[in-house]
């Protein structure tokens, strides 16, 4: 079992105490933590408090992807799992997936991935601005600033906003949720103890004169329209908390046409619609377990993609030598969504741009490449333009991406040339035709 780790310490206990908690021997499980030259003293908290782990101090951050492929190398077993270091395993995980695996002994069943869900359990809320009558189309509240009183930080940073909700817009520098007739906010339960109290700033459209917040059938507030937005405080009693979902954060991978990806299930109420042992394109690496046969036919994890990506691309070489991926939903991680990183950064968007078409450059058909290359560079020349714009007016550029896609623009001309040699070796060597690819793309 191999576990990557760049500063994030603050996760270690949690999950290695998890993994001694499995429902599986211990002594049958080899389990290395691969530290990405950390400075937060990963390395020597877990060779003190966990000793039965091996670790593996690298000399420099080789990402996701380097840093499970040194892992690789230490790994002996046939089964090696892969689980993100802000993690924590049931203790049914393994035992699960080693019983897919064993179902089809001789089959090409290459990986089987667990179900994944966010960390903690949820309240589902519902959000129902009242208009002045029934007919008044245009009522509306937007909620910013919501914060949970006397959770950890990160409870805070997990609060989602579902459907009903629009895209944040900035308002006085602070991201606002907008939502019209109702919408749905689900509040991470961090402690079962107490009342879940939170806090919102709440901003009023027109014709809106009331604000009522819910829980299924129990109204837990209603809340009267001011002029200005308002600072509220709402308490939701524990004796409620049987409500309580688990929300999934992937359950597999699909890709589209575009071969743009999503975790299937995504920020969906768990009600047991994925609890069938099934087979996807690909699996989610946040959670997963390769039989060492796939790897020894198509290689590990391309290493110049650093993060993001790449589990996609080993699942898409995968694919095309006939291994197949499923998932074992009875196997259950749960996540703390981007704990050791941050969604939309610009590192993250840097690689998720760059590997994105490097993939598809690898792996896919001639028109898959060509329609990318050509969206990515209509796309760059309106960066460009838009980010002259701001240099002219002395702006900075608003979107994160902008500056990313201009310097991909230059990048990708020599990155391409260095990506042909491994495009020749994948699809030379393809045993699978591009139209069972296809098959698997979705509408999305």
């Amino acid at each position: 079992m191999i576990t990557v780790n760049y500063n994030g310490k603050a996760f270690l206990k949690d999950l290695l105490d998890s993994v001694g908690r499995l429902d599986y021997p211990r002594s049958k499980i080899q389990m290395i933590v691969v530290d990405n030259h950390s400075t937060d003293g990963s390395a020597a908290y877990v060779r003190q408090h966990h000793p039965w782990a091996e670790v593996v101090s690298l000399e420099a951050n080789l990402g996701y992807a380097g840093g499970n492929n040194q892992g690789f190398q230490q790994a002996q077993g046939r089964y090696i799992a892969l689980i993100n270091n802000d993690c924590i395993l049931d203790p049914g995980w393994a035992k699960e997936m080693l019983a897919l695996f064993g179902q089809k002994p001789d089959s090409k069943t290459g990986a089987v991935g667990s179900k994944v869900v966010f960390y903690y359990p949820y309240i589902p809320l519902n959000i129902c601005p009242q208009g002045r009558d029934r007919t008044e189309p245009q009522a509306a509240v937007g909620l910013s600033s919501v914060t949970l009183e006397a959770a950890d930080p990160y409870a805070s940073r997990s609060i989602k906003y579902l459907q009903g909700f629009s895209p944040r817009q900035q308002k006085g520098g602070q991201p606002v949720y907008w939502t019209r007739g109702r919408g749905m906010l689900a509040l991470p339960l961090a402690q079962h103890k107490q009342d879940l109290v939170w806090e919102a700033a709440v901003h009023w459209g027109q014709q809106t004169p009331a604000l009522h917040i819910q829980l299924g059938e129990h109204r837990i507030a209603r809340i009267e329209a001011q002029e200005q937005p308002q600072r509220v405080r709402v308490r939701v009693p524990k004796s409620l908390f049987v409500h309580q979902k688990d929300l999934i954060n992937a359950c597999g991978i699909e890709v589209n046409r575009s071969f743009y990806a999503r975790e299937r299930g995504f920020l969906c109420f768990d009600e047991g619609q994925f609890d069938a042992n099934t087979e996807v394109f690909g699996l989610s690496g946040t959670s997963l377990m390769i039989d060492r046969r796939m790897l020894d036919d198509v290689g590990c994890f391309d290493a110049s993609f650093f993060t993001y990506y790449e589990d996609i691309d080993l699942f898409w070489r995968a694919r095309l030598r006939g291994w197949k991926s499923f998932v074992a939903p009875k196997a259950v991680a749960r996540h703390h969504h981007c704990g050791t990183g941050k969604e939309w950064s610009y590192a993250f968007t840097y690689h998720v741009l760059k590997n994105r078409m490097l993939m598809i450059l690898k792996c896919g058909w001639p028109v898959l490449f060509f329609k990318s290359w050509l969206a990515f560079m209509a796309s760059a020349a309106l960066a460009i333009a838009q980010g002259a714009r701001c240099l002219l007016s002395a702006n900075k550029p608003q979107r994160v991406d902008i500056p990313i896609r201009v310097k991909l623009f230059f990048q990708f001309f020599y990155l391409f040339i260095a990506t042909l040699k491994k495009r020749v070796n994948i699809r030379g060597n393809a045993a699978c035709p591009d139209s069972r690819i296809k098959a698997w793309t979705k509408d999305f």
